[in-house]
């Protein structure tokens, strides 16, 4: 895909559309800090967010579509993220009376601003917040409720259960990482998004012990890489507290119950994939 001449087509067809008041580009495109695999994600500020939601003539001549996720992202924005033979371009459509007052984090490019009430975009990426006590105990909860259920799912033998919650642990495990990272080392480290060049940032310690915290598809394996991510998690998630100040949670209860939970495996045996889950080893299948 070329991006410069979709841009540019899109700049066209806002300029002769007068629902559209103002386009802007944000992202890595937008701060100069593109891979060649980079998508484009840009903002659709319109009096008519229905009619362009309906009316998809708009972006399916900017390149060859192979396939569109259309999401109406609950209370905020719709999108449309659009793979385009050779590229991606993920569209947020915005009522155009919130361009005035739209905050960006990071720096952003103006395409159009029919009506100039554009804010000015920031020169760098802001310093982000700190947790506040919520954050960090909600993180806690969710992802000790997702470990404890993944675990029952292996021993139920429901693997793809297991995943998934293995999945909503790991985006909590990620919140921590990331909170660690800028307590110890500062807030105005830039911790990205979904992990995105985690390699640049993470220590090399944490990153080892991520290799070990996924599996493949049998039960011995999910077992281990559970654990492995319950004890990164723990420890990360009792770093975090205590640079924050705040109260000591039981988190040595917590994995004792999920090890409760996969020890049952010896006493409710469902095949050989969950006595191996107990054992936490590889499994070798024995032919006849």
């Amino acid at each position: 895909m070329d991006y410069i001449a979709a841009l540019d087509a899109l700049g066209e067809w806002a300029e002769r559309t007068d629902s559209v008041r103002g386009v802007l580009v944000t992202g890595s495109a937008a701060a100069g800090d593109v891979h060649p695999l980079s998508d484009r994600d840009i903002e659709i500020y319109t009096h008519d967010v229905e009619g362009l939601l309906k009316d998809e003539s708009w972006w399916n001549g900017l390149g060859e579509v192979l396939v569109v996720e259309r999401l109406a992202n609950g209370l905020g924005p719709p999108t449309r993220l659009i793979y385009y033979a050779g590229g991606k371009l993920d569209f947020t459509l915005i009522p155009a009376r919130d361009l005035a007052t739209t905050v960006h984090t990071r720096p952003f490019q103006v395409l159009i601003d029919k009506d100039a009430c554009a804010p000015q975009s920031p020169s760098t990426a802001q310093t982000p917040q700190l947790p506040e006590p919520d954050e960090v105990d909600e993180a806690t909860h969710w992802g000790y409720a997702a470990a404890l259920m993944c675990a029952k799912a292996i021993v139920r033998d429901e693997l793809w259960s297991a995943k998934l919650r293995d999945h909503d642990l790991k985006g909590e495990l990620l919140r921590m990482i990331e909170w660690d990272h800028q307590l110890r080392y500062g807030p105005s480290i830039d911790t990205r998004y979904l992990g995105t060049r985690m390699t640049t940032w993470m220590d090399a310690d944490i990153r080892g012990e991520l290799s070990h915290c996924w599996s493949h598809f049998d039960a011995a394996d999910t077992a281990a890489a559970l654990r492995r991510t319950t004890a990164l998690f723990s420890r990360l998630s009792e770093r975090v507290a205590a640079a924050l100040g705040l109260p000591h949670f039981d988190h040595e209860r917590l994995i004792s119950e999920i090890e409760h939970i996969l020890q049952m495996c010896e006493d409710h045996p469902s095949g050989p994939s969950t006595a191996a889950a107990h054992r936490g080893t590889d499994v070798v299948e024995q032919h006849p």
